[in-house]
């Protein structure tokens, strides 16, 4: 299974397209830390605006890395080898969060470089207990992100098509449940990933800010866990091409 997972962890950035996929990720968030936050003066705060478009770059780099197989012929062949899709379903799954941690503990890395070359006075900020706490939050949302997005592509199993729908597709489903109150605490695309961020086991929501456990599990069950279920299956009914 080990074996599995380092080969697709570097089939996940064999082809062009996850691979722009990933230096446009680690890019985008540093320059988006130096566009939201040009006047922070701790590398928390700076790196903080980064949380902005967490969700749109770990969606986009999870379809990039999850479809790219399918839309080539790679498919066939790596189900002819391997005959137990099972098998290599998991470690595609386990290959691309682990792929999405590298991608944030890169950005971490590059932009802790241009904070501390930008802001030298600053550089003791960059080992701050907060960045750690910091760290898992964004974390959490990345892994959340990237389990939805893993969830719709291998539904539709095409790139463009799941690219439009894991990364507009919640942002847009949550404008338009925001007219209904009472649905939007616990059907939020993004509840899981709010929860997981911040976990807390009073069952409703307590503030604005906080999401409660039964929304959370609700909306990991909704926009996750329902769809990776059916993409599993998906999956291993799928004739490659």
């Amino acid at each position: 299974m080990i074996r599995l997972v380092l080969v697709e962890l570097r089939r996940a950035v064999d082809t062009r397209g996850p691979r722009w996929a990933f230096a446009a990720a680690a890019v985008s968030g540093v320059l988006l830390s130096f566009v939201v936050a040009r006047d922070a003066t701790t590398f928390a705060a700076f790196v903080a605006g980064l949380s902005l478009a967490l969700p749109l770059l770990m969606g986009l780099l999870a379809v990039m890395a999850f479809t790219a197989e399918w839309s080539t012929r790679a498919a066939l062949t790596t189900f002819t080898v391997t005959p137990r899709r099972q098998r290599i379903l998991g470690a595609r799954y386990a290959a691309i969060l682990l792929l999405a941690a590298s991608t944030l503990v890169a950005i971490h890395l590059l932009a802790a470089v241009g904070f501390v070359v930008s802001r030298p006075g600053s550089v003791g900020s960059v080992f701050d207990v907060a960045v750690l706490a910091q760290f898992w939050q964004m974390l959490a949302t990345a892994v959340a992100a990237t389990l939805t997005a893993i969830a719709v592509a291998s539904l539709v199993l095409r790139t463009a098509l799941a690219l439009l729908i894991a990364v507009f597709g919640p942002f847009l489903l949550t404008i338009g449940l925001a007219f209904t109150p009472g649905l939007v605490d616990w059907l939020n695309p993004y509840g899981f990933a709010s929860w997981l961020a911040e976990p807390q086991l009073s069952w409703t929501i307590t503030s604005e800010t906080t999401v409660g456990l039964g929304p959370a599990v609700t909306s990991f069950a909704v926009w996750t866990a329902l769809p990776l279920a059916l993409g599993w299956v998906r999956q291993l009914r799928a004739e490659p091409r």
